[in-house]
């Protein structure tokens, strides 16, 4: 994970689980080849990181990519940090972290926007800050009840860029824009 995604995974952390004690937090697709968002997890977390394949900060191995073996709202947060450029089918892992997650808890998701190819083992896309409105629409759609809260894109940080999306599970609050105001700051 190159340092501007776990800095932004730290300031998501901080912005929008600071004051809830010992939260649930999903990791999808957490396996550490770099560095995981469990080591900027509030202190007290219920950590679980889920992926393809065993590894380094693995819980549980997925029998099927696009199904979590949780039960609905089993989590505070749903987070997702350089996996959805590999997931072929993205937009159902989303449908899924909206599912897990309780309502009034965040779903959080960083992707390039930009970048070479970097299979592992595929790498079939790129986000922009428009993808953040329309997985707002798709997982409504879906019939969940999600509001997107911040979509941007951290330019020029290294060669992928970062996208990043957070999302509220529930009706739609005023816009924030903490974590990009943030992050703008620090780079």
């Amino acid at each position: 994970m190159h340092p501007s995604a776990m800095e932004s995974g730290r300031r998501f952390f901080a912005a929008y689980l600071g004051t809830v004690e010992g939260p649930g937090i999903i990791d999808v697709g957490g396996l550490d080849v770099n560095g995981t968002l469990r080591t900027v997890a509030p202190p007290g977390s219920r950590y679980v990181s889920v992926d393809l394949a065993p590894g380094r900060g693995v819980d549980i191995v997925l029998e099927d990519p696009f199904s979590l073996p949780f039960p609905d709202e089993s989590f505070d947060c749903a987070v997702s940090t350089s996996c959805f450029e590999h997931d072929t089918m993205f937009w159902l892992t989303f449908l899924e972290m909206c599912r897990v997650t309780r309502p009034g808890g965040h779903i959080y998701f960083n992707a390039p926007s930009r970048g070479p190819y970097h299979g592992y083992p595929g790498d079939c896309w790129r986000f922009y800050p428009d993808a953040g409105s329309s997985l707002e629409a798709w997982g409504r759609r879906s019939g969940h009840v999600v509001s997107l809260v911040e979509s941007f894109v951290i330019a020029d940080t290294h060669p992928f860029n970062d996208f990043v999306a957070v999302f509220r599970k529930g009706e739609a609050q005023p816009r924030a824009d903490h974590l990009r105001d943030a992050m703008r700051a620090a780079y």
